[in-house]
């Protein structure tokens, strides 16, 4: 009885009787899901971060056994993995489990995805200029492609370039579905401003143009994506912008 008093007892210290009912009454207000989809990709995002990056991969030991040649592309497609189980089937599962709620309620709508694009492709025509000034510089040919080898060898560039471009559905999936869609139930066109904060940080191992050009960019995503009811869009665009930027750096590098 004294231990489950204590707590008790610590909270009427700090706060009045008036201020504990206002506490009680704003954690009652809550949107549980939106709570949920914020603390969960806090979680994904420290979990990319120290365990699946490149990096952390390496870091880790997982790749011991690889040969020294093909560490690097393991390490991308093991990322590219985590991405789809973390950004991907996980949302798709809480979303369908525990919200009973179709995909379609997080932007899991192929409906008019031909006449959609139509807003999307003008926004590929805007960067591809802002791209090839950009691949012109030894930051961005350091940085892409992601795996090293696939600046020297064609047939690990193809492979890579097939796994990124999956990446971006497992990336629109998840800012601009699941989380912007779960959001904007409680936040309306808000939600497009709270996912940009967590969409940006992903970019911070990125040139910072590029990072800065993301804010940018995920938020116009975020609102197509809200205006459609549908994040698909994002993924081709967003795949042809990547792929474009990598075909660009092997070019300068000499492959092809």
């Amino acid at each position: 009885m004294a231990e489950s008093a204590a707590p008790s007892s610590v909270l009427r210290w700090l706060a009045s009787d008036a201020e504990l009912t206002g506490l009680r009454s704003g954690l009652g207000r809550v949107d549980k899901r939106v709570a949920f989809a914020l603390v969960y990709t806090a979680l994904v995002l420290a979990l990319e971060e120290y365990f699946f990056t490149f990096a952390a991969v390496r870091r880790q030991g997982w790749l011991s056994g690889v040969a020294t040649g093909r560490q690097d592309i393991a390490a991308g497609l093991l990322w590219v993995a985590s991405l789809l189980v973390f950004y991907l089937l996980i949302p798709a599962i809480i979303v369908r489990v525990w919200h009973r709620e179709p995909l379609a309620s997080i932007g899991w709508n192929t409906r008019g995805l031909v006449r959609h694009l139509r807003a999307y492709l003008p926004l590929y025509a805007l960067v591809l200029p802002l791209v090839v000034v950009a691949s012109q510089g030894a930051a961005f040919t350091r940085t892409y492609p992601f795996v090293a080898s696939a600046r020297t060898d064609l047939s690990v560039f193809f492979l890579w370039e097939c796994a990124y471009a999956v990446s971006f559905l497992a990336l629109e999936a998840f800012f601009r579905g699941y989380l912007l869609f779960t959001c904007a139930a409680r936040m309306g066109w808000l939600s497009v401003f709270v996912m940009i904060v967590p969409y940006t940080m992903i970019h911070f191992h990125k040139p910072w143009p590029e990072c800065l050009g993301a804010i940018v960019a995920g938020i116009t995503l975020g609102v197509l994506a809200l205006a459609f009811r549908s994040f698909w869009g994002g993924v081709v665009v967003h795949a042809m912008v990547a792929v474009t930027m990598d075909i660009l750096a092997v070019h300068h590098a000499g492959l092809f």
